[in-house]
């Protein structure tokens, strides 16, 4: 078995969050796609959430970028399982409840 190849880090605390989701993403280039696609999102950015935006680009000009292409295959060509990836992400976002312990009431 080959070793597995490392990503470039998302930035700041994203890098933790995106850790999680490593065991799911078979290929570096599904890695390195699903940080930009987070970063993407948390960016502030003046206009709609589109390809274009989420990858930095112009509106129209940029649609052709490398970057837009790169995130419009990882989005909707790439062989990553999108139930998994939503099903950890409901995980993390939230953990199944532990049982509460309760104390016996005497009154």
């Amino acid at each position: 078995m080959t070793r597995r190849l490392p990503c470039p880090p998302a930035p700041g605390p994203l890098e933790a969050y995106a850790a999680r989701f490593d065991d799911l993403l078979s290929t570096l280039a599904q890695r390195r796609g699903f940080r930009e696609y987070l970063a993407g999102l948390l960016l502030p950015r003046n206009r709609n959430k589109t390809l274009t935006c989420l990858a930095g680009a112009e509106p129209v000009v940029g649609a052709q970028h490398a970057s837009v292409q790169r995130l419009q295959f990882f989005l909707s060509e790439s062989t990553w399982d999108h139930e998994r990836v939503n099903a950890r992400r409901l995980e993390c976002c939230w953990p199944i409840p532990r049982p509460r312990r309760t104390r016996a009431r005497y009154w």
